[in-house]
């Protein structure tokens, strides 16, 4: 294969690619699928998932794709690659792999970044039982987001409206405001649910299942998204000196997973978070396992003129759900928009992804094996 062959065209493609090589490479293949919701012509959608390894591994990878839906490409792509290229073949001893290919298949299969209820899968994983966190900032600028049409009118509202939030709550506030979650409007900008997603609940099963004898756990949450063309940035969300954190700057380094350095990267400080799939999954395994990993970014999208153009594509998404419909006459160029940002045509940044895909894997996989070694030694 060249170093751009296991990007695919579609979702259905990417899935069928993936689980024909998993099975090839003789791994253990399982199918979920998603009894709420289907693809484009009718599309059947699933969660797959593939062990590679000794089933009683102590030392697991769990890695995922398309957690953001149209972000799936790249994560497939970087999937695809390390099978076909013999990643299966060469785990060290006593080490697993467990992937999990397109977390939100309807997404994916849609190229939109939620899931078929518009939710944000890396908001979602709480106890909804609970009073949800409070974003009060959000309602003053959830009208603005969401117009009826998207045209001049509607860009030039939000940014001479968006200009006075900034200058009374300031714009780091604000970017924050947007991007932290929201829990009150359903046809929101990073909804996080009423409860768990079909693809929350089917992932916290998988990973209670699959891992229950796992004692080190390693995680890789592919993404895509911020400015750039297939650059990695690394987003740990362990606390400072803990061990998850300490094993995570051993393998990728403490320089790339400072706050500083992650902030420069991606453009702004970054926002608060509530509800993401790393905490979800650490908690799971919390009662016999340790946890290390990161939400690792390809840097994608082009650089954006002003806040409106940064805000584009969530806005194509919102309105193709909620006002003109994904049969709507723009839809095909807005879908098409869409998924330049997440996961562009371009040579160079494909394979600038399948580069640092392959590094990533060798990097953590080495590291995780080191992980399970010195625990033993214990």
């Amino acid at each position: 294969m060249t170093e751009t062959a296991a990007f695919s065209d579609s979702y259905t493609t990417a899935r069928d690619r993936f689980v024909e090589a998993a099975q090839a490479a003789g791994g253990d293949v399982q199918r979920f699928v998603n009894p709420h919701a289907k693809g484009p012509s009718g599309a059947t959608l699933s969660l797959d998932t593939v062990w590679f390894g000794p089933r009683d591994a102590s030392a697991v990878l769990l890695n995922t794709s398309g957690t953001h839906g149209a972000e799936g490409y790249a994560g497939s792509a970087a999937q695809l690659d390390w099978v076909n290229g013999g990643g299966p073949a060469s785990l060290p001893p006593g080490v697993a792999v467990l992937m999990v290919h397109a977390v939100n298949p309807f997404g994916f299969a849609w190229c939109l970044r939620g899931t078929e209820n518009n939710v944000d899968l890396n908001r979602n994983w709480l106890d909804h039982t609970q009073p949800h966190p409070e974003n009060p900032l959000y309602e003053q600028v959830h009208t603005l987001l969401c117009p009826k049409r998207i045209d001049e009118k509607a860009v030039r509202r939000l940014l001479n409206e968006g200009a006075r939030l900034i200058a009374k709550h300031g714009q780091w506030a604000l970017e924050d405001a947007i991007s932290r979650g929201q829990y009150s409007h359903p046809d929101g900008f990073h909804y996080g649910g009423a409860s768990l997603e079909w693809s929350t609940s089917t992932l916290k099963s998988i990973v209670k299942h699959d891992l229950a004898s796992a004692r080190q756990v390693a995680f890789v949450d592919w993404h895509t998204g911020p400015v750039g063309d297939g650059e990695l940035i690394f987003l740990n969300f362990s606390p400072p000196r803990s061990v998850g954190r300490t094993q995570a700057e051993q393998w990728w380094g403490r320089d790339t997973l400072n706050a500083a350095h992650v902030d420069q990267l991606w453009g702004s400080k970054r926002p608060t978070r509530n509800g993401i799939l790393f905490w979800g999954i650490e908690e799971a395994l919390s009662t016999h396992a340790t946890f290390a990993g990161a939400v690792v970014e390809f840097r994608s999208s082009s650089p954006k003129s002003n806040a409106a153009d940064a805000l584009r594509v969530s806005m194509l998404e919102r309105w193709l759900r909620f006002e003109g419909g994904l049969d709507a006459p723009e839809a095909a160029s807005y879908l098409a928009e869409i998924r330049e940002d997440y996961a562009p045509n371009r040579e160079s940044f494909r394979e600038t992804v399948i580069g640092n895909a392959r590094m990533t894997y060798t990097q953590t996989l080495a590291g995780l094996a080191a992980w399970r070694g010195a625990d033993a030694a214990d």
